[in-house]
Parts: structure tokens; sequence; C-alpha cells
């Protein structure tokens, strides 16, 4: 990392962003170019997770290679006095994998409802257990990075 004074590796500065943030971009690996998409998710039990249909470009993906890389962001303002983004980012990279076990899917479709207020409703119905696909990324690398606002000088 080229500026190391903006350079952050606390858990806990991971598990805030990770927290705070509505998106996660994920890249995955598509044969003619990486396939990129935002998509809600949840930090849970050191992993993250995202739902989708039980089919489509994202899962075909991830069956063929499941490395992915991401990134969270959170801009915190622009100074254009001082050309510059004040802001909290990480990107890393892990291993998905659709999630098999009924309990684990369930939880983490009932934080995301949570996160996202949705009205679904809870606890997880059976059905919605078997028609949704909950995908779970191990996380293998992370690094973050954040130029935070300058507390005024007295």
């Amino acid at each position: 990392m080229r500026r190391k004074e903006r350079e952050c590796n606390d858990p806990a500065f991971f598990t805030s962003l990770f927290e705070q943030a509505d998106v996660i971009t994920l890249a995955f690996q598509a044969e003619e170019a990486p396939y990129v998409i935002p998509v809600n998710f949840v930090f849970m039990d050191g992993a993250l997770y995202f739902h989708c249909a039980r089919e489509g470009r994202k899962l075909d993906c991830l069956r063929r290679a499941p490395g992915v890389g991401f990134s969270v962001h959170e801009l915190l303002s622009i100074d254009r006095e001082k050309a510059t983004t004040l802001y909290r980012s990480l990107c890393g990279t892990g291993k998905a994998a659709c999630v098999t076990d009924f309990e684990e899917k369930g939880r983490a479709l009932e934080k995301l409802a949570h996160k996202y207020r949705s009205r679904c409703t809870l606890p997880v119905p059976q059905k919605t257990l078997q028609a949704t696909e909950v995908v779970k990324i191990t996380i293998t690398t992370l690094s973050g990075k954040s130029n935070p606002p300058q507390a005024p000088r007295a």
C-alpha cells in the first residue's frame, strides 16, 4: 500500500465497515472478463453472506471458480478545498460456496431481513429456504484503508 498512514488492519475497523455498509461489490471469475456485481450482504460469524435466485450468472461463475474478490466503501465526504476524498474502505478475497445447512441459511436470511428492515416473515418459512440460494464467502484476505476527517486544530 502506497499510503501506509491510511492503512487499517484492525479487526474492529473491518467489522464496523461490514456492519454499516449496505452494499458489497463482488468480483467473480468469468470466462471472458471478471463479472462484477453489487449485492446486499451481511457479516455473520466472521464470513459474508448474500442471497440470490437458485440459478444465474453468479452461481455459474461460482461453480466454475469459487474464488471471489470484494470491496466495501463508505464515502464520508469530498473535501474540495484540499482536493481529497474522505472515506473508509476495504478490499478482500475469499472462497464462495452455497450454504446447504438450513439452520445456517435461515440465520443468514434472518440477519439480512433485520439489517435491511425487510417485512419478510420470520422465522424464515421452509418454502423460502428451499426457494432461495444463500452464498457464504469465507474470507481469506482483507486490507483496509481510511482517510478520515482531521480534527480541527486548537
